[in-house]
């Protein structure tokens, strides 16, 4: 187990050997802030549902449901399963508190909690084909909006698995892969959506940290698309050829939408009308605004976006409420950004709010 690196106040972990052994040493490093992290989690999503729902929900529903996931977790991805065996060994805690906390919105999804989606989270995210860029190459990112006290535990990581491609993310303490590029060339992220149909079963991240051990787009999009998944969200896939796939997913249906050319922009609201007829709660304004701030500023940029573009969309606060980088508002912050452009292999992330952060290059620091 390496130690820490910084940059630009990021800590930065790097681990190699197999899932287990990855696992392992990453719940050793981070055994200190692992359990502070989940209680905040925790603790965050249990106010929300008593304060917008009225619903006493305690600690133990949100294990029960983390023990239903265990089994469809391990049949889904034995490897992705080990190493969240192993942070949980190296943490000295139980294995479905490390579930629960890799997995928490999903899971407040399944215990049908009350709230504006806002209130535990939100992000903005993109895909530009080739004709829109100045390089022309494929550019993707996002924020990743949490609440605001997940910050300092805001990492990002380097893994070298024995048997599957190197990768570098942008994640939290003791969680799999959230944001990040594989070296095939494969790109992943994602925005929160909320349907009615949750259920118990493979959570968000278990299915990112499976497509980023793929060496292809169609790999990647399978792992998303074949999953048991246990709640709603939107993925964006990108390979090292400029091939991107937009992906808006609930438990029970996937909708593909190949992006190579033009622009591609996705919030915390569906999209898709199938999906639309069962999202669980009315898509908050800041959501709706944040889509069309940023297709805006995108267009206002075509034909000449780049890394730099993208990272002052990434920094606009046209407003506290209602801008694409947010600073504590209702206890949400822009808890870091990422933006790849996986033809170059080339992944830049901040940590906090992106007006105010400094952006590296991750690949360089490690």
């Amino acid at each position: 187990m390496s130690r820490p690196q910084y940059h630009a106040g990021v800590r930065i972990l790097s681990f190699s050997g197999s899932p287990a052994e990855i696992g392992e040493a990453f719940g050793r490093q981070c055994r200190a802030e692992i359990p502070l992290l989940y209680a905040a989690r925790l603790r965050n999503a249990i106010g929300q549902a008593k304060l917008h729902g009225g619903r006493d929900v305690g600690e133990e529903a949100v294990l029960k449901v983390a023990r239903a996931c265990v089994e469809p977790t391990r049949a889904y991805h034995p490897d992705g399963f080990a190493e969240l065996e192993g942070i949980a060994r190296g943490a000295e805690l139980p294995l479905e508190k490390i579930l629960a906390m890799n997995g928490l919105t999903d899971l407040r999804d399944i215990l049908a909690w009350g709230g504006e989606l806002e209130s535990l989270g939100g992000c903005s995210a993109f895909m530009l084909g080739g004709n829109v860029t100045r390089t022309g190459k494929l550019l993707c990112g996002q924020t990743w909006d949490l609440a605001t006290d997940n910050m300092p535990h805001v990492i990002a990581v380097h893994r070298r698995p024995s048997h599957s491609p190197q990768t570098w993310t942008l994640t939290t303490d003791g969680c799999l892969s959230l944001i990040g590029l594989n070296e095939a060339g494969i790109a992943i992220g994602t925005t929160n959506i909320r349907t009615t149909d949750a259920r118990p079963g493979v959570t968000y991240l278990s299915m990112i940290h499976k497509a980023l051990a793929a060496s292809s787009l169609e790999d990647a999009a399978l792992a998303i698309s074949s999953a048991p998944r246990a709640g709603a969200h939107f993925y964006f896939l990108a390979d090292a050829s400029g091939r991107g796939l937009a992906l808006e997913c609930t438990p029970d249906h996937v909708d593909a939408t190949p992006v190579e050319a033009g622009v591609y922009v996705h919030t915390n609201h569906c999209l898709v009308p199938a999906n639309q007829a069962i999202e669980s709660d009315t898509p908050s304004s800041s959501s709706h605004a944040r889509q069309v701030r940023l297709e805006a500023l995108i267009e206002a940029d075509r034909g000449r976006a780049d890394l730099d573009s993208a990272k002052r969309w990434l920094a606009d606060r046209e407003s506290d409420e209602l801008g694409i980088c947010r600073l504590g508002f209702n206890g949400i912050s822009s808890n870091g950004a990422v933006i790849m452009e996986p033809q170059s292999g080339t992944i830049h992330v901040c940590h906090g709010p992106a007006h105010e952060a400094a952006w590296f290059d991750l690949r360089a620091a490690v």
